[in-house]
């Protein structure tokens, strides 16, 4: 099966350089704009999942129109709890925050949701994903989720490998990858 994966279009929140997490933020008008300029640079699909936020939806909607839809929570971004909506600027006087930007390994936040606990729960989203999509007989589908999660999917399930943030991609970039299930890459 191929999968399309897909960051969201851009936010508000994303061009201020905020940690917008599980704040459910609409598309600002430059993100609708850039989803529709490569909307027709994707393959079609067969189906869409996508995590339950807003800029996944409008996403979604705009790069494959036609598609339906299933909505999987667990394809959401990772919760950064109290730094949620605010930016570096707003944060660096906060013993929290310095603790997470200096640390060796900068996955791991010392508050809300680990990486370690993102990447497990976009992995039981990819599961549900895969079955669900094995059993409608899906050979392509879209998926449209946030940067975080694509990372964690692809860190922990992504070949070659590679480090956490080497997967990185921008507003309504992503990868596509072909899923094999024994073991599951």
């Amino acid at each position: 099966m191929e999968l399309i994966l897909i960051r969201h279009g851009t936010t508000q929140g994303n061009k201020e350089r905020r940690f917008i997490g599980v704040l459910d933020v609409p598309l600002a008008t430059e993100g609708e704009e850039l989803a529709r300029r490569v909307a027709p640079t994707l393959p079609a699909v067969d189906h869409v999942y996508r995590s339950p936020l807003t800029r996944c939806a409008q996403t979604a909607e705009l790069l494959w129109p036609e598609a339906e839809e299933t909505v999987i929570p667990q394809l959401r971004e990772t919760d950064f709890g109290p730094f949620e909506g605010k930016n570096h600027e707003e944060l660096k006087d906060d013993p929290l925050y310095q603790q997470w930007i200096s640390a060796a390994d900068f996955a791991k936040i010392p508050v809300g949701e680990s990486a370690e606990d993102a990447v497990e729960r976009a992995g039981e989203g990819l599961e549900i994903l895969l079955s669900d999509a094995k059993e409608h007989g899906y050979e392509r589908v879209g998926v449209v989720s946030h940067g975080g999660t694509l990372m964690g999917l692809l860190w922990r399930f992504g070949r070659p490998e590679r480090e956490y943030y080497d997967w990185m991609c921008p507003n309504c970039g992503g990868y596509r990858a072909l899923v094999h299930e024994d073991p599951l890459t």
